[in-house]
Formats: structure tokens, sequence, C-alpha cells
């Protein structure tokens, strides 16, 4: 799904009116979205291109359904299918150093201790 400058300004309106409410700061969430401050920046200004992944985090993390505030997602959700959010989750063993989204994949870099024998 590709989405519009309707939806980017509708989710950068939602991020204006609750960050102060939640008392986040932009640094905070976009670590809670698994990003850094500067690519948060760059998707709700339309520097970068929106995706369904980014919209669903953005959205739960702030307590909201998606096709509540993305516009091309209420006109969808009245004649097309319904959309389900699922959620993964996984252990490592080891310190996570990275996660990042590839495609339909969540590529996580971990470090693990190997002791010599």
């Amino acid at each position: 799904m590709e989405f519009t400058e309707k939806d980017r300004e509708a989710l950068y309106h939602t991020w204006m009116s609750h960050k102060s409410k939640m008392r986040l700061t932009q640094m905070e969430f976009a670590k809670k979205l698994g990003m850094n401050q500067l690519t948060f920046s760059q998707l709700l200004r339309g520097e970068q291109p929106l995706n369904m992944s980014f919209v669903s985090q953005f959205c739960r993390f702030l307590r909201l359904e998606p096709n509540q505030v993305v516009p091309s997602l209420q006109e969808n959700s009245a004649s097309g299918p319904v959309v389900v959010y699922l959620q993964s989750r996984m252990s490592v063993d080891g310190e996570i150093q990275n996660a990042y989204i590839d495609g339909n994949q969540v590529v996580v870099e971990y470090a693990h201790v190997v002791k010599p024998e």
C-alpha cells in the first residue's frame, strides 16, 4: 500500500497532539520504534516514504487504531478487507546490537560470547 501526503500530514498532526500528552520526546519515541531520531523525523516530514510497519507501530505505541488516524486506511476499511495486526517476539542468546526491517523480515544482530574450553 502506498501512503499519501494526507496520510503523512495526519501522522504528523497526531504526533504533535499526542507527544506532549504522553510526555515523550521525539528521541524517546523513535527509540521505542526501533529507529533513530533522524529517521523518525524524515518519515514525519515526508523525506522517507511511509510503510505499513511504521504506521502500525506508530499507532500502537500511541494506543490508536491506524484506520482512525490515516485517511487512506479509513477509505479502505469502509469497503476493503479487514487488516489484522500481529506481533511476534523472540529471544536471543546474547546482547542485541541492532535490529532493523528488511522487507517483510526483521533482522536482529547480536553478540554472543563464546568461552574457550
